[in-house]
């Protein structure tokens, strides 16, 4: 049976895979734990315990889907990444997880194929990275510009209405220092007003709304 170029070979020196085991176990930045070919936890380590809050007796021997979301499992996304890991030899991907007790974080996941110097299928390599915080300030940035450009927008409307109302009102005062008739006058000094406190008004509106935003 032959397998990708990106799969793993199972090492065949008792010494160094032991000393290899140690080294992992003790990382705790990384979840790192190897799956059986069925998607069951077969070891864990320091950062996994960690990461997602299980202890090693809690998890070995459960299928990894319990480390997805619900809706994930329904869609069969566990399954589908391994099929991936067996196909190319490797899967990437972020979204978000869930530890022991509900909680969700957002991960970054690699999940290899192992196969021993036969080409058989050994299990599946599983790296995890809490990523919760890079994602909160990603979305964070996201947040500031959005509202940028609301403020953007909303001072570019400030402005085209006061400019509108500003030349409307003069044109209108012209007019009723113009007019003869006293009647007139008033009418058009009253819409003059109208103006006026709209103005007045859309400015405070729009002012408020940037200072609401910000």
């Amino acid at each position: 049976m032959s397998h990708a170029p990106e799969a793993t070979t199972a090492s065949s020196g008792p010494a160094t895979a032991e000393r290899l085991g140690l080294l992992v176990e003790a990382v705790e930045e990384y979840a790192i734990f190897m799956l059986n070919p069925d998607g069951s936890v077969a070891t864990w380590n320091a950062g996994a315990h960690r990461i997602k809050g299980y202890a090693a007796d809690e998890i070995v021997g459960r299928h990894f889907s319990v480390f997805y979301t619900d809706e994930e499992v329904s869609a069969g996304k566990p399954e589908r990444e391994l099929e991936q890991a067996k196909a190319e030899g490797r899967a990437r991907d972020e979204g978000w997880r869930v530890r022991k007790d509900g909680s969700r974080f957002w991960a970054n996941v690699v999940i290899t194929a192992v196969y021993d110097k036969n080409g058989r299928l050994e299990g599946f390599a599983k790296v995890t990275r809490d990523e919760t915080e890079r994602k909160r300030v990603e979305e964070q940035s996201r947040l500031l510009e959005i509202f940028a450009e609301r403020d953007r927008i909303a001072n570019e409307l400030l402005a085209t209405v006061v400019r509108q109302l500003f030349e409307a009102a003069l044109a209108m005062e012209s007019a009723a220092q113009a007019a003869s008739e006293p009647n007139v006058r008033q009418r058009i000094q009253d819409a003059v007003d109208i103006i006026d406190r709209a103005l007045k008004a859309s400015r405070v509106a729009v002012l408020g709304m940037t200072a609401a935003e910000g």
